[in-house]
């Protein structure tokens, strides 16, 4: 799959995942994860679950205030047959009490019934 395909069938699930974050809706969060889904902070910890990780991002608004996110460098790898898109860009998260942390992060979204999720998240704060 061309990296073009692989940002057309995703980027509508990209634009939905950050519209969750930046209107603060991070129950809808859930709707983007696999049920089997892991967010690992490079080096640190880890999540599994759902439930899981919309908690920890959770925490991390509760502790720095209304947060947003911004994406940049945003790049997109399919396998061949598109049941999974690698999601890689640079991120900041726009706090109101921590000002803007910065990092990167990898998403592996995967086709499962009809749609993508996100299967594997990894960032790493920079």
């Amino acid at each position: 799959m061309s990296s073009l395909t692989a940002q057309e069938r995703l980027q509508p699930f990209i634009d939905g995942y950050v519209e969750a974050i930046n209107s603060g809706n991070l129950e809808k969060l859930k709707d983007f994860y696999h049920p089997n889904s892991v967010m690992v902070e490079k080096d640190k910890s880890c999540c599994f679950g759902k439930a899981e990780i919309v908690k920890s991002l959770e925490q991390m608004t509760t502790e720095c205030g209304k947060t947003t996110i911004e994406l940049t460098n945003s790049k997109f790898e399919g396998t061949p047959a598109g049941d999974f898109i690698n999601f890689q860009t640079a991120f900041a998260f726009v706090t109101e009490k921590a000002g803007v942390l910065r990092g990167n992060f990898l998403q592996i979204w995967r086709f499962d019934a009809g749609e993508y999720t996100i299967y594997h998240d990894e960032f790493e704060m920079i």
